[in-house]
């Protein structure tokens, strides 16, 4: 028997899927632990994954990302923001140095939250967002990997993928 992702949360999981009209996301910019600048216009070439989280939810991003890369690899964006709005002024080069020593890859971080607020994502845990090229969010997960809810997210990343029309 299959459980929809609400009876998880019901049960306090902390976990969620969300699939409803799509939400038109919008062009940004950020930049990433090394102080580059990170643009993200829209229509983009590829559908993309998106993770948001702020510190306590960035515990649980690497599965999901892994699950990400295994499945889709190049086919996808996979990228991230971090939601460092709570962070002072003060300890910005600090926090830009801590994510340089963890992470290999590029992480975009918001300084002021005003693009997570965009998202609209829930504060504590992992967010996954997946994006169709023409920045429309048509799903978001969130929460520790669970197998359920990630079969949830593939249908919604490869509906988007097969979606020619997202050009």
């Amino acid at each position: 028997m299959r459980f929809p992702s609400a009876f998880f949360a019901f049960l306090g999981l902390g976990i969620t899927a969300v699939a409803s009209s799509p939400k038109q996301l919008g062009d940004f910019e950020l930049t990433d632990q090394n102080a580059a600048a990170r643009k993200y216009r829209f229509p983009k070439a590829k559908v993309t994954a998106m993770t948001v989280a702020d510190q306590k939810g960035s515990d649980q991003l690497a599965p999901w990302i892994q699950r990400l890369y295994d499945r889709y690899g190049e086919r996808i964006d996979i990228d991230g923001v971090a939601d460092v709005s709570m962070i002072p002024k003060s300890f910005r080069g600090l926090v830009r140095e801590v994510f340089r020593k963890r992470l290999t890859h590029s992480v975009m971080l918001d300084w002021d939250g005003s693009v997570v607020r965009r998202f609209g994502y829930e504060r504590g845990l992992a967010n996954i967002y997946v994006i169709d090229r023409r920045g429309c969010i048509v799903m978001r997960v969130a929460g520790p990997v669970n197998p359920a809810v990630e079969q949830e997210l593939f249908q919604a990343i490869d509906r988007a993928i097969a979606d020619r029309q997202g050009k």
